[in-house]
């Protein structure tokens, strides 16, 4: 029977005695994550080298990971479709860092722009894989402070005439809302959906 490679590394750990039986989900989940981070580690400093900006790539990646992963937001319907996404999103993004004229007003007008779509809207869950309200609070409580955090690192570093380490962040941040914004819109697109089956089984049931 074909395995795939979190499988396959799975069942060595297994067999080397490492884990237990018990445990073999949990540990192939973390694998098939670890290589998923890889790869898009992997994906971002060639996109990095191309466009000659390896280190504003990693910085997006360090300032946008944390709070993407407690915001939430837009996620593609499968792993592949989401990393196929990532190419030509990276590529926007750094190509923004590198090109806009970054300074005061613009940097002022992005973070609180995204600000206020955090505040407003942060965490947006993935239907596949809904919230309990005591997720949602801390979620929300975590993915604020970390907005908060790095906009007072990226106002600062700007202030420092560090703009490209400043933009780096500004755009992570900046992402994040738009993903946010994103994944409302999915989530109500799948509502609204769901409540028209609903609504054709209820007719086809009452003979209608």
């Amino acid at each position: 029977m074909k395995t795939n490679v979190p499988e396959r590394i799975t069942e060595l750990l297994l067999h080397a005695g490492s884990i237990t039986s018990e445990d073999k989900e949990l540990y192939e989940y973390g694998v098939r994550q670890g290589i998923i981070l890889i790869i898009n580690l992997v994906t971002v400093i060639v996109i990095g080298l191309l466009i000659g900006m390896v280190w504003q790539s990693l910085v997006f990646l360090l300032a946008y990971n944390p709070i993407r992963s407690y915001a939430g937001g837009y996620h593609a319907s499968t792993q592949l479709s989401c990393y196929l996404l990532s190419i030509p999103i990276i590529t926007i993004i750094l190509l923004g860092i590198k090109i806009i004229p970054w300074n005061e007003y613009i940097c002022a007008v992005v973070l609180l722009f995204a600000g206020m779509v955090l505040f407003k809207l942060a965490p947006v869950e993935d239907l596949n894989k809904s919230l309990r309200q005591n997720e949602i609070v801390v979620y929300r409580k975590k993915s604020l402070i970390i907005a908060a955090v790095l906009t007072c690192i990226s106002i600062l570093l700007l202030l420092a005439g560090l703009t490209q380490i400043s933009a780096s962040i500004t755009m992570a941040l900046l992402m994040t809302a738009v993903m946010l914004i994103l994944g409302v819109f999915k989530n109500n697109r799948v509502k609204v959906k769901e409540k028209k089956v609903c609504s054709r089984y209820a007719d086809t049931k009452s003979g209608r």
